[in-house]
């Protein structure tokens, strides 16, 4: 696969705005209708995805593999996996969301439950019906109108809602192997253990070096991984872990800019805003404004 066919944000852009550094909903077609009803193969390196197809049909693809699916329907993308739609004639007929979460997000979520990210990181697809999914899809349409809305209490609920859903898709996952894939490509095996290590370390300070030591192979050949899986190198992986880290600790008002860079365990609280800056375009007070964190 082609480098350019990575994405930061949704298919075709590489920024995505997320409500409080948590979630992005986005109604599903809508991308393939500017893109000729096709969504090309592509992947993204830090995002987990769940499409919603309330109505209507279309054919996913999987490197080599394709499948129709039709209305209602649910998909899940982990992170680094590449994946495509192909809408054809059907795309007036599509009616769904796209639910997207910063994987570092859901680790955060899920508290490193090692036994559900494991399980979530598959491509999975089934098609629902009502005696099984009733609960599922009520959880989604509670996300859905807690993001367009401007509820009281909006970021509470939705960290609730979305951590219902994930569990709810890991215990379906668990019983239901409709379209299930499970890689055993040893490059993604290291990749997650890679930043799983980066998630338990609660450090800034770790050096590449010791990351490659701890996973028993040499820095050159994490640096192959990371560009094979994610086209980063490892010192962006680590960059964009913490960043992700540093803007769920800003959205929360009881830590101060000091505060938050002491949690990442980076003393200089300058530093710590140059690195957001240069990542994120936005200084950390800037970011908090946007975000209408006081």
């Amino acid at each position: 696969m082609k480098a350019n066919n990575f994405f930061l944000g949704l298919y075709g852009n590489n920024t995505i705005e997320f409500v409080r550094g948590l979630i992005n909903v986005h109604p599903f077609g809508e991308i393939g209708k500017i893109h000729n009803n096709k969504v090309a193969l592509h992947l993204h390196n830090n995002l987990f995805q769940i499409f919603y197809i309330e109505a209507g049909q279309t054919t996913l693809n999987y490197e080599n593999f394709s499948q129709t699916i039709k209305g209602p329907a649910l998909i899940t993308i982990p992170k680094n996996t590449p994946h495509g739609f192909e809408h054809g004639d059907n795309i007036h007929t599509i009616k769904g969301w796209i639910i997207t979460l910063s994987e570092n997000v859901l680790e955060n979520l899920l508290n490193r439950e090692a036994e559900v990210l494991y399980t979530l990181n598959k491509i999975y697809a089934t098609e629902i019906t009502a005696d099984t999914f009733t609960q599922i899809v009520q959880t989604i349409e509670k996300i859905i109108a807690e993001y367009f809305n401007d509820f009281p209490g909006k970021l509470v609920m939705l960290q609730n809602l979305v951590g219902q859903l994930i569990i709810e898709l890991f215990r379906l996952q668990n019983i239901d192997n409709k379209l299930n894939f499970i890689s055993d490509n040893s490059y993604k095996m290291y990749f997650r253990k890679f930043v799983q290590n980066i998630a338990y370390s609660k450090t800034f300070k770790k050096t590449v070096d010791q990351y490659a030591s701890e996973l028993k192979i040499t820095t050159a050949h994490l640096a192959r991984i990371t560009k094979e899986i994610s086209n980063q190198s490892p010192k962006e992986v680590i960059l964009d872990f913490f960043i992700t880290e540093a803007k769920i600790l800003l959205t929360n008002p009881e830590f101060n800019i000091n505060e938050v860079a002491q949690k990442l365990n980076i003393d200089d609280p300058s530093y710590f805003s140059r690195l957001f800056k240069k990542a994120t375009s936005l200084t950390p007070k800037e970011f908090q404004k946007v975000n209408n964190v006081k």
